[in-house]
């Protein structure tokens, strides 16, 4: 196997990692596409298909499907699976078309609402409205759902209910998208819709650069799923894994988006209570260090099982605290690894602080590290 250089995997500070659809969507924690890029041109070939248990955002589904791979994403989080999707997702000349008369509509909707008023509208009713979202505000992502559902292609619908999503935090009453506290922000009638459209057209400008690289004949798959089971999954099915697991005791992921999720109908619950690595768990429930393990070996053991022989998982992981103890993650994994059939091949590590760009730099605290754990399948 070819030597990787930390200095590589490591040296993406001041690099431009918004690129193509890696923008869209607010989204904590992801790594910079570089590495799965990286990865990919050196270790994989055109054909092959590229699994990512934990794809948040999707960053390496686009990479692989821009390198000329197949791409099979998985996560527990609903809008993860469906920002995956759009973002990894090449769409056609029609498509485009559909989307902007969609925004060429809802501009002249804007133009109406403000010399001739705005029309009754019900507003769809989501837990915590009143006290997150002004009435106006409810009444224009009312509308743009309404309008998106009459979408006739569901890549087009997708790729609209992406864009509301992008914006739903910026007109809530919440205070950003990483402090979950209620403040008055008095969004003034239209903001949303104008807000929509701009975000869309943006989107949309990048999609089609996505697409123009995409190689049509790769496929993609995402599933809305807990990765300690990939019954899915074939044996010996996939060629490359190249993932980040969640740091234990770090993110809530299912709060992070819980306004968003309400507004499309998707399932708040089920990312809620099987995230793995959750604050909740570790903070709030006050599980041990152990349940980190023991779900990670879970998770290790599926990618082992659909890992073709000999063929190689790229893990991005971080040290985490737990109950004050500083959980130093190489270690686990070395002692686990082989005893599920993965060989350590070799472990690159280095100090969060130095890399925040990575990694959310509130994380990134003295004596943490984080790790790129190369596993080959025996």
């Amino acid at each position: 196997m070819q030597k990787i250089e930390k200095e590589t995997i490591f040296s993406f500070n001041g690099e431009d990692t918004s690129y193509l659809t890696h923008s869209l969507h607010p989204y904590p924690a992801k790594f910079p596409p570089q590495l799965p890029k990286k990865i990919l041109e050196d270790y994989a070939i055109k054909g092959q298909t590229v699994l990512d248990p934990f794809c948040g955002s999707g960053t390496t589904l686009v990479e692989a499907r821009i390198f000329g791979a197949n791409a099979i994403g998985v996560d527990v989080n609903g809008l993860a699976v469906l920002l995956s999707k759009v973002k990894a997702t090449p769409l056609s000349s029609n498509q485009f078309s559909a989307i902007e008369k969609f925004i060429a509509e809802l501009e002249d909707n804007i133009l109406k609402w403000k010399f001739n008023g705005r029309p009754k509208i019900k507003i769809k009713e989501i837990e915590g409205q009143e006290h997150w979202f002004q009435k106006n505000v409810s009444e224009e992502i009312t509308f743009i759902l309404n309008k998106i559902t009459k979408q006739k292609d569901t890549d087009v619908q997708n790729f609209l209910k992406i864009v509301l999503s992008s914006i739903i935090v910026r007109v809530s009453n919440q205070e950003s998208d990483t402090r979950f506290a209620a403040i008055k922000k008095n969004i003034p009638d239209c903001l949303t819709l104008e807000l929509f459209c701009k975000r869309a057209i943006e989107y949309n400008l990048r999609i089609k650069e996505f697409s123009e690289l995409v190689y049509d004949k790769t496929e993609l798959q995402v599933f809305n799923a807990d990765s300690r089971n990939l019954n899915f999954i074939s044996d010996n099915s996939i060629d490359i894994i190249i993932t980040s697991p969640p740091y234990a005791n770090t993110y809530d992921y299912y709060l992070y988006h819980k306004f968003r999720k309400r507004w499309l109908d998707l399932d708040v619950k089920f990312a809620q209570y099987n995230e793995i690595g959750s604050r909740r768990e570790y903070s709030s429930l006050k599980e041990k260090k152990e349940k980190w393990n023991d779900d990670l070996i879970k998770c290790f053991a599926e990618m082992q099982r659909v890992l073709k022989p000999h063929h190689f998982a790229f893990i991005v992981i971080g040290d985490s605290v737990i109950k004050k103890e500083l959980i130093k993650i190489e270690k686990e994994i070395s002692e686990f690894a082989p005893k599920i059939g993965l060989k350590v091949n070799e472990i690159l590590s280095s100090d969060l602080s130095k890399h925040s760009r990575i990694f959310n730099p509130s994380y990134a605290q003295k004596g943490k590290k984080e790790h790129l754990i190369i596993l080959e399948k025996v």
